[in-house]
């Protein structure tokens, strides 16, 4: 029993929805599965009062539950929840198996008697009926809906597919071939001439104004090159460009108006315009009466022949009104532009009214003359210059706020967007309001500056929502035809299946008037109101009521399989997964006998688990606003089911709530033998009631928190991670980070600040760290290359490559127990930081970066301190050194004639020739460059690599030569770090993938891999597994989740710094609010100024300062023991004169450098130390020049007496152990001394003997025995058995489904509808003799069945019902259906039967002088030998039956069903005139009858044979008392009903057939000796040949011996 605290009891609460605000390091994931557990062991709760259970029956086909009944309760008693009701939603798949993981266990140590005194792991529950239940619960855990959520989704689409899905794809595109796709969908678009051809690429709707929207697009984004890029940036991020279409109510796109963009303007600021406008226009209306006393000298005599100046134009806006929310923010702004120059309005401190008048910027006069040009007395300017000042002054204050940026920003783009207010009547030559660009652009620019009309950005905004819109189409049709599908296509799957809107699959025939009710769901997805609204609009077309009804019956079927979900990382949830979720919380199918709904709008009972503080996956589209919505919902359900919900009243309690688990001496449980006496004896005082009003020190809590947890919300804020002083250093730290003075744009998207309270004792010391990098001088380089050259003193270094180096010197250090020490300035002296060298291992320390491109410079300065490093990414994979190499020999073998493609690899490690042999070959060679390049180099190594190479090229095995380049050459002796080795093969794995989809083609694969390598950042990442041992490098989104007992943070001052770059360099902004394009005709000139564009980047660069400061959080609280912050500001730090580090901080954005900052001047004002060196000037630090003391922060930080007590500022190499520093070229000496005198460390080695495992598949055993050649093509080269045609064969609309389909149709109905007699036989377990009906002809369970097809053509489905219920027929009159239901038959009885029964099977063949050989540049080499050879098999037996005969002998028998000849031919009414198997000269007889049924008995033996053996196998392992016999297997002929075996001889026959096979292809599959490879058939077995793909097609791969290959 877990001794949980306070609030983490309060998540146990499984009587009402719970929302888990779960800080960092608070157990949230122990408590998850916590109650989990609970869900399943409470019989009393609000799941099973409210709701109905789910259909209890056991899932794979007649059970699996490996407990016998008498030993466990019964699904359908079972008084808790099942794992198969009860859902739980992480973010990750290694999430969901240590969640998964943790429920088994905690379930495993349950018992249900009190346990052995020696039994120390079990925990006695009184709510265990038998320990069986035990078993139980474990076996439906394995198939129980705890995953991700995409597997979530994908497992309740899949059954349904056929209903959603006209050409459903069955494989994962993997990453490199969504990006293939979607380049190729964004090609295609643009290729695009006329209608006809976007019909034929999968387009709908009105193409005309597609091609319209392109070719507009193109021309305002400057060309085709500029408009993929936007295009792309869109596909990229296509859920947030749907969730901005939502928002906007963007029905119909070409109806869009600037008035949808109202809100966006006016919501973030509604709380405080009214008073804040109010206030700023006095002081304005006040400041331009000033000027006008005394005869408004100072204006008259600066005003302009034509035109407004800027004090005209603001009094101008004086004298308008501004009566609406829009307007004001556009008066500020126009009133803000003239008061302040052009390269500060978009400043936080703007400096508006300098010395109180206008600028003259931009061509624009002020309107105010200078005191000096004044021709007023002095008193009276002074006194109006000094009534100005004051004014201004206030007016100053109030735009230096980030209010003041906020609505001037909102002002800015709401007026280009749409100006409710005239320009200025323009000066001559004034620029500060540039010519409007319309729809119909001039061909020539009018100015250099130029604004867009409000027409033109409509249009815009239209046309890339018509564009997005037409390339998906496209891209669909593109996955549809390489029958392939990813995460968001299965989302739009599940959107169709769970009715979120009008499924695709119906929009061409459903009215208009149904659609648009269906795509009307509001903002509570869980209310089906939107289906009530469709079924209305539906009446009178009865085909669309019926088709209707069906899916929202599905749907409510759906809806009751689940009563209680779990979701956790909610923060990280996007609003798709939150629609799709929500769905399936609404109001399920009612039956007779169920009880009411619940009285609140939620069905099961949900609890969500996150921490707003952690969300950081914007970039994945997911939005923290999401868990804000899920969390207000909680508490408005909560509150509804206190107020109208009687049935659980005496579960729930006003100031409390229920912790569901036993109490140690209550109600018959056991106080003795659990897991920790002492535990027990504390558990056993127990209160099972927790009050809402305590927190988990005992405190009383505040008034507002006491509301959320009677509501459900429930913050868990003790922290078991962090060590206490480090965690109330971040506490301070963070209050800063998240208070309200950094929100640049009010949003719900900001977190709010929570003191985690720590509570984890150890003695280890808590320690804070600064690694910051300080030169001691900025001297020239020295020009004598025998001087060292010093990072730190020498001009030249780079700030970020000193902080590596110093922060690889403080990690070696720590590791190894040297030197470290602190600088103290006041008497130059140093203070010894030393710790032992057994602190920490490699392994415990994690760095935490945020881009991956920082890693190789850390790797690299580790390495040289001799740290190891494991990082899981370094960066762009095609940018890596060794892949560049092997892209250069790709290139050569592809293009052996290509001088270019020779001089890559000339010059590469992998030849390392000198320019001048390199010129002198190039010049004189023309041909095959290979070749000649074997001939060009001197090393007789290099010219046997080559001439393997030009062997390997001309006989088209390039992957091979690519390999032998990595073994032979010197590739990883030149790069030889463990990533170098990854990038390698991370490239070939790469390779293959892109083979398998363009045929092996490597001049294709050459094109794909360059169309990669021009994708730059969108191209593939370089990534290495994790490894122990090592210190890990990683990213802040790669560390959630984890910690680590030493985190660093690093180049803090450089992350957070270009958060927007991304969408300027791709020219598109996506947010879930809006979207824009950046405008950009004419190249050459600035983009013209875009309402749209401001407004958007206001909304993503608000939002992505939020996620940057979570990103801050995140990083930080990974670590437990000790904290490291690395960089130095931009301009880096210096020692002043009085030997302290100094460093200035920029006004730059905020970066988490600056946060870090900030916190401490925070921390250190709240400690009543304001003026420290942390606050000198108080607590806006922004453009300060620190000075730091290393001596005394080490002693003193100037925090709060329970934070850290001092901080270590590490600056400089001398803080360390000092390695003497080597000059240029005693480096270079070094490196040529060993290359000149190379030591032989190669030693004989020891050749292996090796036991080989080959997987293999039973269903290919026959095919293999017929043809052997046919066997070696597939399995040792990889070919796939298809047919290969110069055009692909069209198939045309099908009769009947394919034959596999039906064949698999056909075995489900007997795996749910045979019969089983059942019987007391002990030697069979409850999974053989669970009796069961004979359901092969019931329609209900052929409607079951049929509900898993792909079929979607109504009259096949008709067609295939009928016949699978005419087979049914036929199988149950038959032997088999006979047997099953009891009836003996040929002296056999049926005792019980499995279907689909799983299998292992291991065959082991020792085999002499089987070698492998590897190629040498010196000659081959023997690298093994192959003494044992295991091959292996493992998969499901259709039926197997337990039968007895009538001398009691008890017997296996394997039965494997066979649809052939059911379809095409077959004549249901009279079989003599229909297919060969449906006839048989001796219905009784069990054996073959006919020459078709002993072919059929033949086509199958081998696999039949495996299947027997593997049953003699298992039956061997058992107790021989309990040895059951196996009789020859059988064949179900489907299509006449009958059951016929092997006969004994030809059964073992079969098993010596099978031994020769599984022998030699053993020997073909672990040997590569060319002369294991197989002829192809004599002429006399050509019928073979006709049967196989390799010889059926238009071009002939194989055939029989002497016939010519290639095209027929």
């Amino acid at each position: 029993m877990v001794d949980f605290n306070r609030s983490q009891r309060l998540g146990l609460d499984i009587n009402r929805h719970i929302a888990l605000d779960a800080g960092a390091g608070t157990g949230k994931t122990t408590v998850m599965a916590s109650r989990y557990v609970q869900h399943l062991l409470t019989g009393v709760q609000r799941a099973t009062r409210l709701l109905p259970s789910s259909p209890r029956i056991p899932i794979k086909g007649m059970g699996s539950i490996r407990c016998p009944s008498r030993e466990r309760t019964s699904l359908s008693e079972w008084p808790g929840l099942l794992p198969t009701e009860t859902v739980a939603i992480t973010f990750t798949r290694k999430a969901a198996a240590e969640l998964k993981g943790k429920i088994r266990r905690e379930i495993a140590s349950l018992r249900a008697q009190p346990p052995a005194q020696e039994d120390l792991g079990g925990v006695h529950d009184s709510r265990l009926r038998n320990q069986g239940d035990v078993a139980m619960l474990l076996s439906l855990i394995d198939d129980a809906p705890i995953s991700t959520i995409d597997s979530f989704l994908s497992s309740i689409v899949s059954p349904w597919i056929g209903l959603v899905c006209e050409d459903p794809a069955t494989d994962q595109v993997d990453e490199d071939g969504a990006i293939f796709l979607r380049e190729e969908a964004i090609r295609t678009a643009w290729r695009l001439q006329k209608g006809i051809d976007a019909v034929e690429v999968g387009m709908t709707g009105d193409i005309e104004a597609f091609l319209e929207s392109r070719d507009r697009l193109s021309v305002m984004l400057g060309g085709q090159d500029p408009s993929t890029v936007v295009v792309r940036g869109m596909l990229k991020r296509s859920l947030f460009v749907e969730e901005a279409s939502n928002r906007l109510n963007i029905n119909d796109v070409s109806n869009f108006d600037a008035s949808f963009l109202d809100d966006l303007f006016s919501n973030p600021v509604a709380d405080f315009i009214e008073a804040w406008y109010n206030e700023f226009r006095t002081y304005v209306e006040a400041w331009c009466d000033v000027w006008l006393q005394a005869g408004a000298l100072f204006v008259t005599g600066a005003d302009e022949a034509q035109g407004m100046t800027r004090y005209r134009y603001i009094q101008h806006l004086c004298n308008q009104e501004a009566s609406n929310t829009i307007e004001k923010l556009q008066w500020v702004w126009l009133v803000t532009h003239a008061m302040t120059t052009a390269r500060n309005l978009d400043k936080l401190n703007c400096k508006p009214l300098p010395y109180s008048r206008p600028p003259k910027g931009d061509g624009w006069p002020s309107g105010i003359m200078t005191k000096g040009n004044c021709p007023l007395e002095n008193d009276v300017k002074n006194i109006i210059s000094q009534s100005a000042k004051e004014y201004a002054d206030s007016i100053t204050q109030m735009l230096h706020t980030p209010r003041g940026l906020l609505i001037r920003t909102l002002g800015n783009s709401s007026h280009l967007l749409n100006p409710l207010y005239n320009d200025p009547i323009p000066v001559p030559g004034q620029t500060a309001y540039p010519p409007r660009l319309d729809v119909e652009l001039p061909e020539l620019p009018p100015s250099e500056k130029t604004r867009l009309t409000t027409n033109l950005e409509i249009q815009v905004i239209q046309d890339m929502f018509i564009v997005h819109a037409g390339v998906r189409e496209i891209l669909s049709r593109l996955k549809s035809q390489e029958g392939v599908k990813d995460h968001d296509d299965m989302h739009r799957l599940a959107e169709d299946l769970l009715l979120t809107k009008c499924p695709a699959i119906c929009r061409s025939w459903y009215p208009s008037s149904v659609i648009s009710a269906l795509d009307s769901m509001g903002e509570s997805p869980w209310l089906d109101d939107h289906l009530f609204r469709a079924i209305s609009a539906s009446q009178g077309n009865e085909e669309v009521h019926s088709d209707l009804m069906r899916r929202i019956t599905l749907l409510r079927d759906l809806r009751r399989q689940y009563r209680a979900f779990i979701i956790d990382e909610y923060q990280d949830t996007n609003p798709q997964h939150f629609r799709l979720l929500s769905r399936l919380w609404g109001r399920r199918k009612i039956e007779d006998g169920d009880p009411a709904p619940p009285a609140s709008q939620w069905d099961p009972t949900i609890c969500i688990v996150g921490d707003m503080k952690q969300s950081i996956y914007r970039f994945r589209q997911a939005e923290v606003t999401v868990m804000r919505r899920a969390v207000a919902a909680i508490r408005e359900m909560n509150r509804e089911e206190t107020v109208m919900e009687n049935r659980t009243a005496d579960l729930n309690r006003p100031d409390a709530a229920f912790d569901p688990r036993p109490v140690p001496g209550e109600i018959g449980e056991s106080t003795t033998f659990t897991q920790s006496s002492k535990l027990v004896e504390s558990d056993s005082k127990r209160d099972p009631w927790i009050e809402f009003r305590l927190d988990d020190n005992g405190d009383q809590i505040s008034t507002e928190l006491l509301n959320r947890r009677r509501e459900g919300h429930i913050e868990m804020s003790t922290n078991y991670r962090t060590l206490p002083r480090l965690m109330n250093s971040m506490n301070v730290i963070f209050q800063d980070t998240f208070s309200e003075r950094h929100h640049l744009l009010p949003g719900p998207w900001h977190a709010e600040p929570q003191d985690l309270n720590p509570n984890r004792s150890s003695p280890k010391q808590p320690r804070l760290e600064w690694i910051l990098p300080t030169r001691s001088g900025v001297e020239l380089v020295p020009t004598d290359s025998e001087v060292p050259i010093d990072p730190f003193l020498h001009a030249g270094s780079k700030d970020r490559a000193l902080c590596a180096d110093l922060l690889a010197r403080r990690i070696s250090a720590l590791l190894n127990g040297t030197t470290s020490r602190i600088y103290n300035p006041d008497d130059e002296s140093w203070i010894d930081a030393t710790e032992p060298s057994d602190a920490y291992r490699p392994e415990d320390i994690m760095i935490l970066v945020a881009s991956h491109a920082r890693v190789p410079l850390l790797i690299k300065a580790l390495d040289r301190h001799g740290v190891p490093a494991m990082a899981g990414k370094q960066g762009l994979l095609m940018q890596r050194p060794t892949v560049r190499c092997l892209m250069s020999v790709l290139w050569l073998l592809t293009s052996p004639n290509d001088k270019s493609a020779a001089l890559a690899v000339a010059r590469s490690v992998i030849l390392g020739m000198d320019d001048e042999s390199i010129i002198s070959h190039l010049s004189k060679h023309t041909g095959n460059q290979i070749e000649g390049l074997a001939n060009a180099v001197s090393s007789k190594g290099l010219q046997n690599l080559l001439t393997r190479l030009l062997f390997l090229s001309r006989n088209g095995q390039v992957k091979q030569a690519i390999e032998t380049v990595v073994d032979h050459s010197d590739l990883l002796y030149s790069y030889s770090t463990e990533a170098d080795r990854q990038d390698v093969e991370n490239w070939l794995s790469l390779y293959d993938r892109i083979s398998s989809t363009v045929g092996g083609d490597s001049a294709l694969i050459l094109e794909r891999m360059r169309n990669l390598s021009d994708l730059e950042h969108d191209g593939p990442k370089s990534s290495t597994p994790a490894s122990s041992g090592a210190v890990q490098i990683m990213t802040i989104h790669g560390s959630k989740g984890l910690e680590a007992p030493v985190v660093v943070a690093y180049d803090i001052f450089a992350t957070g710094t270009r958060d927007s770059s991304f969408a300027a360099r791709e020219n598109v902004l996506v947010t879930p609010d809006i979207i824009a394009g950046r405008i950009h005709p004419w190249r050459g000139i600035k983009k013209p100024t875009s309402g749209l564009w401001t407004l958007a980047n206001l909304f993503d660069d608000g939002q992505q300062r939020a996620e940057r400061r979570r990103q801050f959080y995140v990083a930080l609280t990974r670590a437990k023991d000790r904290l490291i912050l690395a960089g130095a500001p931009n301009g880096g730090a210096i020692l002043n004169s009085s030997g302290h580090v100094q460093l200035k901080r920029g006004e730059g954005r905020q970066n988490m450098g600056y946060m870090f900052l900030d916190g401490l001047a925070h921390a250190s004002i709240q400690n009543g130390e304001e003026g420290c060196c942390w606050s000198v000037g108080g607590l806006n630090q922004e453009g300060r020049t620190l000075s730091l003391n290393p001596g005394e922060l080490y002693a003193n930080s100037h925090l709060s007496e329970n934070c850290v007590t001092g901080i270590s500022l590490f600056h400089h190499p001398d803080c360390f152990d000092l390695t003497a520093q080597s000059s240029t070229l005693e480096s270079l000496r070094e490196k040529i001394d060993f290359a000149s005198n190379p030591t032989n460390l190669i030693a004989q080695k020891e050749i292996r003997k090796l036991t080989v495992n080959v997987p293999m598949a039973s269903h290919s055993l026959d095919s293999a025995w017929s043809c052997r050649r046919k066997h070696w093509l597939a399995s040792k080269l990889n070919w796939k058995p298809e047919r290969f045609d110069f055009i692909a064969t069209q198939e045309d609309n099908q009769y009947w489904p394919s034959a596999a389909e039906f064949g698999s149709l056909f075995h489900r109905l007997l795996e749910i509808g045979l019969a089983n007699p059942g019987s007391e036989s002990e030697n069979l377990d409850s999974l053989w003799i669970q009796k069961q009906e004979d359901r092969l002809t019931d329609s209900n369970t052929v409607e079951q069945v049929m509900a898993q097809s792909t079929i979607t053509d109504v009259e096949v489905l008709e067609r295939t019902k009928l016949r699978l219920l005419h087979l049914g027929k036929l199988a149950r009159e038959g032997p088999l259906g006979r047997l099953a239901s009891g009836e003996k038959l040929n002296g056999f009885a049926v005792e019980g039967l499995r279907t689909e029964l799983p299998f292992y099977l291991s065959v082991e063949n020792n085999h002499e002088n089987l070698e492998r050989k590897q190629w040498a540049p010196n000659g081959d080499l023997v690298v093994s030998e192959i003494d044992t050879i295991i091959s292996t098999f493992s998969g499901r037996a259709d039926l197997v039956l337990a039968l007895r005969d009538e001398h009691s002998q008890g017997w296996l028998q394997v039965v494997d069903a066979k649809t052939k000849q059911c379809l095409y031919g077959f004549n249901p009414s009279n079989p003599i005139e229909g297919n060969e198997l449906q006839i048989s000269s001796s219905q009784d007889s069990p054996f073959a009858s006919t020459p078709s049924e002993e072919e059929l008995i033949s086509e199958h033996r081998l696999q039949l044979t495996l299947y027997s053996i593997a049953l003699e196998k298992n039956e061997l392992s058992k107790p021989e008392k309990d040895r059951r016999k196996v009789l020859p297997p059988a064949i179900q002929i489907s299509a006449s009903g009958r059951m016929i075996r092997m006969r004994d001889e030809d059964y073992e026959l079969a098993k010596e057939d099978l031994h020769s096979l599984l022998k030699w292809s053993g020997e073909i599959a672990a040997s590569n000796d060319p002369s294991l490879v197989p002829d192809r058939l004599p002429v006399s077995m050509s019928d073979t040949c006709k049967k196989c793909p390799f010889y059926t097609g238009g071009i002939k791969l194989c055939g029989p011996i002497g016939e010519k290959l290639g095209p027929a």
